[in-house]
């Protein structure tokens, strides 16, 4: 009777060890979106690093299944997601936040930055700190910005090197009020809508022209289906990588610290493949058969755009404006 006794007592005790290192080596399983994206965009490619760099750095124990294009939906859908739970990660630009955090618009302002290194600079500075301390509010956590980049204009009515050249065109734009004015103001008709019903609605011509980074022109294919292409460099597009918040509270500081490390070393594979693509983006759009305007009138575009600022300021203060001069 009391070997059998210890048999079922040793029995147990197996059983419960087990169980103990089952739950110990449960791999976390995670999801995040690129937003839109394609696998092959500077995005997809980040978000790629991101998920290795996770799987390393947790020697397994945490693993990131990536969806690409518009698998879980459009960039709108995510951002919803990572707040109701449904999404643990995200990347899209930034304009897709806005109905959370309006002021996050301010690094959209047309003609904002002369340059890739000083806009690289702003949002890693005292400006989108401020906006991630916004976000934190609302159910969001923002990890690190990365970039479409510099975005440019096509079209399949004509070339466009003024904005005389734009007087009805209905363009698609991001879904942001700034922007709208802005394009507007310059003479187009805009049309906001999201990423996902853009390639066939200029095929069907439901919009005539788009704005996007050379990047996502290619890699979306809209070249496929616009004749023209303006290098117009109006606006410089940041992409902001979060965690829902759901999902970032229940994370140990151990795991978040590996997200974070992450997220960033995965910015420096955008920025870089950024750097290195736009040329052979160019160069591929040009293959194509698209008539490129290398040189046309931007300082005309910025004039009639700068009406954007000051109704940015009107609504929300100068406080990110300030911040951006820091």
């Amino acid at each position: 009777m009391k070997k059998s006794v210890m048999v079922l007592i040793l029995m147990v005790s197996m059983g419960m060890l087990f169980a103990a290192g089952d739950k110990e080596t449960k791999k976390l399983e995670l999801s995040v979106s690129t937003g839109g994206m394609s696998a092959t965009s500077p995005a997809g490619q980040g978000m790629a690093q991101f998920a290795q760099k996770v799987e390393e750095y947790s020697k397994g124990t945490m693993s990131v299944k990536v969806f690409y294009d518009t698998t879980l939906g459009s960039p709108s859908s995510m951002v919803s997601g990572m707040q109701q739970g449904t999404v643990d990660f995200g990347v899209c630009g930034d304009a897709y936040y806005s109905s959370l955090t309006p002021e996050i618009q301010v690094f959209e302002l047309p003609y904002m930055f002369d340059s890739i290194e000083e806009a690289r600079a702003a949002v890693a500075g005292p400006a989108g700190k401020a906006i991630g301390d916004k976000l934190e509010k609302k159910g969001i956590h923002a990890l690190t910005f990365w970039e479409i980049g510099f975005r440019q204009l096509t079209n399949s009515k004509r070339p466009v090197s003024s904005p005389a050249d734009l007087k009805g065109l209905k363009l698609r734009t991001l879904p942001a009020t700034f922007q709208v004015k802005a394009w507007e103001s310059a003479g187009a008709i805009p049309v906001p809508m999201d990423i996902s019903e853009l390639y066939s609605s200029l095929q069907q011509g439901v919009v005539d022209g788009q704005e996007n980074p050379l990047s996502e022109i290619y890699n979306q294919r809209f070249h496929e289906v616009q004749k023209y292409l303006s290098m117009t460099s109006h606006v410089y597009t940041p992409m902001l990588f979060s965690a829902g918040g759901t999902t970032w509270n229940k994370l140990t500081e151990e795991q978040k610290e590996i997200i974070t490390r992450a997220a960033k070393e995965a910015q420096a594979i955008v920025y870089s493949v950024n750097d290195r693509e736009n040329i052979n983006y160019l160069q591929k759009i040009k293959d194509a058969g698209v008539q490129v305007i290398e040189n046309p009138d931007k300082q005309a575009f910025k004039s009639l755009m700068s009406g954007s600022k000051a109704l940015y300021t009107s609504q929300y203060g100068d406080e990110m404006l300030v911040l951006l001069n820091k």
